[in-house]
């Protein structure tokens, strides 16, 4: 943790327009009978026993607004929090009402107490309303509905009358996530037309429709998608989603935390002692605002391009990052010569070359700042042909929308990925990565991300290790990270280093051939691709860094 300098928030308060209204012209009214308003006399502990007992029921959007920032918020206020989270990814109200009808033992039960989480899988709603005395019971719309009434209705009803009948004392909270990232081409941006701001309309008009209708069952409505919204109206731009749907693992996540935490307590986010060790001050103000301005005005979108960006605050120190372009990968220090042995040029983007040969296939040297390579490395699958058909392996440039960015294929367990700084650092230094992994429609499904500290790989931290047994290959490995078709994966961590350390390291291991689309070959597949940095994200470009 560190404390928000005053002098950062003097800076950005004195550059804020003295006649700011709080919008930049998007203003869709307040809706007549407002939820009960968050006012001093709000007091959501209502056993009164200190402690604030928070249960969500949704989905990835409920993940990335309560799983990572919210509790370090509340332990930096000293307040006392217990969190819950009835977990289904995607799943849409139509489903959530199904199954606290059915009871079905459909959720990841995640539970955070004392800053630790706890993962429960197959578990009942029943189980999950039962476990404690829950103060707040969250719902949300999942699957992209939150800007469509026409899919939320009996459904908000019926799950409404089932919490209202097992757990009368809780009040209910709606959360309402945000518009997708422009340029994003998921199905789910289809129901907007591919347009943020009809999407960010739809979710106001949606919102106050539900309101509304029960503006006498919801004690609280959670606007997430106003906060994520003004913070786009900032120097950080449209990069608060890791996927163009989902949050980003840094502000994105952190935004949301802070509105959740000032709706909660009813006391401003802003100025509270909780920065994440990967975020500057500078940032993480602009994160509180955006989340305070949020609160204070609803269906409205607060401009805070004021905020001016402030390196000086940024507690890092990069120690290398790369860019994939085509232009890069071709330029006078392009990558494509080292990374699969073909002559630079545009005419090469996507050409595969193909080997079986053990050890490292290709590499890329940290081309944006710093000093670092990125390469592929894999086992010996000389046992297979690699002339033609299924059974071989290889690299490529992928000419993807983004362009440029290092593919490789045939895996199998034990190949790898790996980022690595020329830069020693010693015990105690603290570390971060991020970049992201596309597994493509046919890729390897598990992998263990790892880090070395002194001579030994370790797992990354704040990643859960499974345990797995195979029946279609026999196999029994460890994992910490699962993967799902076609389905952009960002990654990132800190660790602090135990040992004297070489270079800091960063791999992701392939635990097995077993692909996204369920299915699992005995041999290396052409067709089973990975690449790396899946989103035109510039913020989501592979990097390490020494946070000082």
């Amino acid at each position: 943790m560190s404390i928000i300098s005053l002098g950062v928030m003097l800076m950005a308060l004195a550059c804020k327009p003295a006649d700011n209204t709080g919008t930049t012209g998007t203003d869709t009214g307040e809706i007549e009978t407002p939820p009960a308003p968050v006012t001093p006399e709000w007091n959501p502990d209502t056993d009164g026993d200190g402690t604030i007992r928070l249960l969500a029921i949704g989905n990835s959007f409920s993940a990335d607004a309560v799983e990572q920032e919210l509790y370090p918020l509340f332990e930096a206020a000293g307040k006392k929090v217990v969190i819950g989270d009835l977990y289904v990814a995607g799943c849409p109200l139509e489903k959530h009402a199904g199954y606290a009808a059915s009871d079905e033992a459909a959720y990841s039960y995640r539970k955070i107490v004392n800053g630790n989480m706890t993962k429960t899988a197959n578990t009942k709603m029943s189980t999950g309303l039962a476990d404690e005395k829950w103060d707040l019971i969250s719902l949300q719309e999942g699957a992209g509905h939150h800007g469509q009434t026409e899919y939320m209705e009996p459904y908000l009803t019926n799950l409404i009358a089932h919490l209202r009948s097992k757990v009368p004392t809780a009040r209910l909270v709606y959360h309402v996530p945000w518009a997708a990232q422009k340029g994003y081409d998921g199905v789910k941006f289809s129901y907007y037309d591919y347009d943020q701001m009809k999407m960010y309309s739809m979710i106001c008009e949606a919102t106050k429709w539900v309101l509304e209708k029960h503006k006498d069952d919801f004690a609280l409505c959670i606007n997430t998608f106003d906060a994520i919204q003004n913070g786009r109206t900032s120097f950080l731009g449209d990069t608060f989603n890791r996927d163009g749907w989902h949050l980003n693992l840094t502000y994105g996540r952190y935004t949301a935390g802070c509105i959740w935490y000032e709706k909660i307590t009813g006391e401003s986010v802003v100025g509270n002692k909780y920065v994440p060790s990967t975020m500057s001050e500078n940032v993480a103000l602009v994160c509180q605002t955006a989340a305070h301005e949020a609160v204070e005005h609803m269906y409205q979108i607060t401009d805070l391009s004021y905020f001016k960006p402030d390196e000086v605050t940024e507690k890092r120190d990069t120690l290398a990052a790369w860019l994939f372009t085509p232009e890069a990968a071709t330029g006078q220090n392009g990558y494509m010569n080292s990374y699969t042995g073909l002559v630079n040029s545009m005419d090469n983007l996507g050409v595969y070359r193909y080997t079986n040969a053990p050890g490292e296939i290709g590499y890329i040297n940290a081309n944006l700042k710093g000093s670092g390579r990125l390469f592929f490395t894999q086992i010996d699958k000389t046992a297979w042909s690699d002339e033609a058909g299924d059974e071989r392996a290889g690299v490529a440039i992928f000419n993807a929308k983004t362009g440029g960015q290092p593919c490789f294929c045939g895996l199998m367990a034990g190949d790898c990925v790996v980022m690595e700084s020329k830069v020693a650092l010693d015990a105690g230094t603290k570390v971060y990565a991020q970049w992201t992994l596309h597994p493509m429609k046919y890729g390897a499904k598990y992998w263990m991300l790892e880090y070395q500290d002194g001579k030994e790989w370790k797992p990354a931290p704040g990643f859960d290790l499974q345990n797995i047994s195979l029946s279609a290959s026999g196999e029994k490995f460890s994992y910490n990270l699962s993967m799902t078709a076609s389905t952009a994966l960002p990654v990132s961590f800190t660790a602090t280093l135990g040992e004297d350390t070489d270079a800091f390291r960063v791999r992701l291991r392939c635990c097995s051939e077993y692909q996204v689309n369920d299915k699992y070959f005995a041999h290396p597949r052409t067709q089973s691709e990975q690449r790396i940095a899946g989103t035109p994200d510039k913020y989501l470009m592979p990097l390490l860094v020494k946070i000082l």
